[in-house]
């Protein structure tokens, strides 16, 4: 005989002969796709924060070199040609700056989805022996166990992995509980 355990906004415990199902409901909002993403570009960015590093010890070299040369400059110590040989690889250089800062801003929100899209609104995830079945208001997506790559947990959160940077989003709404959080954490590390 199945048991059935309902809680409000947070899933169905079903328990019968095929093994156990969870079904949570989740409101995905754009904030919690912001929190994600960024989440995600940290994480993968981090083997290249060195770039930085050398672009903010570029910058500070430019901008000492230059005042260098303008007090030299201005008390007559140094030629014309010293201050304008700086000015020549620091106005390129600050070009530079601006132009990747602008591209980098264009680029976020080329990553923004679409708020009638899939990745935004009410779903209902289904968990149960083989896989991950998410229904939403354009349809239904099922992911295999073999897809899922990891699970994480960030700020109440949980994020499961499908792809690299690709996860089903569990909004800390969804759960009716610390209980039910760790279910759903224990159920998904079982099969990945």
């Amino acid at each position: 005989m199945p048991r059935y355990k309902t809680a409000a906004n947070a899933g169905v415990i079903r328990t019968d002969i095929f093994g156990v199902f969870l079904i949570y409901s989740v409101n995905t909002k754009k904030a919690d796709y912001d929190a994600f993403y960024a989440h995600v570009a940290k994480k993968l960015m981090k083997p290249y924060s060195w770039l930085y590093i050398v672009k903010n010890i570029f910058l500070w070299m430019i901008i000492g070199i230059f005042f260098m040369s303008l007090f030299k400059y201005i008390s007559g110590d140094s030629s014309k040609y010293f201050f304008h040989a700086v000015l020549m690889m620091g106005v390129p250089f600050f070009i530079f700056l601006l132009l990747s800062n602008v591209i980098n801003q264009r680029l976020v929100k080329c990553f923004h989805p679409s708020p009638d899209g899939i990745m935004l609104g009410s779903k209902q995830f289904e968990i149960t022996e083989d896989g991950i079945k998410e229904t939403h208001l354009y349809g239904y997506n099922f992911y295999k166990w073999t897809v899922v790559n990891s699970i994480e947990e960030v700020n109440g959160t949980v994020y499961v992995y499908v792809d690299r940077v690709l996860a089903l989003i569990f909004t800390p709404e969804s759960f009716e509980s610390s209980d039910s959080k760790k279910e759903l954490v224990t159920v998904v590390k079982k099969y990945v």
